[in-house]
This record gives structure tokens, sequence and C-alpha cells, in this order.
């Protein structure tokens, strides 16, 4: 079977559709109460009573679903599950499109998936403590990091729900071209968040690891010209900056 550039295309789109169902469901997990339910729908599944008990956040679930191979890009099943506990019809309307995606387009969506798998699986032991080594030796670099790993999907989550139909303003003064903010509608229409965060996913990927104290510069940046500072003094209190 012949893969196409579409095809590429719609994987890539499908990877972005993946981590927003993620982040949805985060979103939608807004009580212990709710984290509870979530535990006891997939209790048979991670069989494990004290590993849930550890679990204090939803993004903290989905990482040991994640681990065990049990939510993945091709099977996001279990958020399906969830969505019973979570009751986000965000959540509902996403996943029909998701599972629409992949019915439509499984082959490719499948080759493309197991290729990057290879691709993650084949990075070297060197290359590991390389970064380590760059890690270690700048440790403001490594401190700034996780933080921001700790806090990145509460920032997203934030700048989602808060940002509105300053949506293109803000893209536009984190560098972003028409074309692109176009293309970025035409992709998520009815999808205000997804737009939002599918700017910030694409801005935050020109930085490396080493340079994430600059993409939040930029963000807080954008963030005052558009006048939203209170935003920005939100995302400082939460990297404690």
């Amino acid at each position: 079977m012949e893969i196409t550039v579409q095809d590429r295309t719609i994987y890539e789109q499908l990877c972005k559709d993946y981590l927003n169902l993620k982040l949805l469901a985060q979103n939608a997990c807004t009580s212990p109460e709710r984290l509870e339910r979530c535990k006891q729908l997939i209790l048979e599944d991670v069989h494990s009573k004290r590993k849930l008990s550890r679990v204090s956040s939803c993004e903290d679930l989905l990482q040991i679903l994640e681990q065990r191979n049990l939510l993945s890009l091709l099977k996001p099943e279990l958020i399906e599950r969830l969505e019973l506990a979570l009751d986000s019809e965000d959540i509902t309307n996403a996943i029909k499109l998701y599972r629409k995606t992949i019915s439509l387009h499984y082959a490719p969506i499948r080759r493309f998936y197991l290729e990057d798998l290879r691709y993650r699986d084949r990075r070297t032991l060197l290359e590991r403590e390389v970064e380590k080594i760059k890690l270690a030796e700048n440790p403001n670099i490594s401190s700034f990091h996780e933080k921001y790993r700790k806090q990145r999907e509460t920032i997203y989550s934030l700048l989602q729900k808060q940002i509105g139909r300053d949506w293109k303003a803000f893209g536009r003064n984190l560098n972003i071209t028409e074309a692109e903010l176009d293309e970025i509608n035409e992709r998520n229409r009815n999808d205000l968040k997804g737009r939002i965060y599918e700017m910030l996913l694409s801005v935050e990927q020109t930085f490396t690891d080493d340079s994430l104290e600059q993409f939040i510069s930029t963000l807080t940046k954008a963030l005052e010209k558009i006048r939203r500072s209170d935003l920005k003094r939100k995302i400082e209190s939460e990297l404690g900056m």
C-alpha cells in the first residue's frame, strides 16, 4: 500500500488530537471524587491498588496507563471509559472524531506510529548520557526544565481556557504567520481550545529542552502585548519565576 504525504499529515494531526484528548481528560477531572471514580474504572486493567493509591492527578493516572501500554495513540479506549466518570461532552465529541480518523486511515497511521516507536528505541545510550551531562553541567537549566515539565499541562490548560477570542492576536504575537493561523483554524473549526493548543505546541517545538525559558519568555511577552498580564503573572507564579 502506497503511503502519501496526505497520510503523513493525517498522522501528525492525530498525534496532536491524542495529546488534546489527554488534556481534555485532565481538564474534566475537576475533583478528588472524579479522580477516584476514574481509578475504580481502570483498577482491573492496572492490577495494582497500591500503584493507584499513589496517583494524585489525572495526569499521573494517564502516565501509568501509557507506561503499562494500556493507553496509546492507537489504543484510546481507556480515555473513552474514563469519560463515564468525567461526564465531558468535549471528550465525547473528540473521541468520536478520533475513532473515525483511525477507522478511515488505520493502515498508514499504524505504520507511521510504529516507525516513530522504532526511531525512539534507536536512541543510543550515548545520546541519553549526553543529555544528562548537559543538564548536570547547568543546574539552572535542569531545575527549570523539571519545573516546566511538571507545570506544562497546567499552563496549556490555563491558556486554553482564558485566551478566548484573542487567540489569533495571541498567535500573531507568537510569530505564527497568517497562513499558519488559517490552517490551524481550518483544522479546529469548532474547537477553540484545540486551536490554542496547536499554536502552543507548534511554538514550543521550535525550542530545545535547554531553551525552555526562552519559550516561556516568548509566551509572556505575547500575553503582555494582548493585555493579558494577569495570565503572564499566573504562569510566572506556577514556575516560581
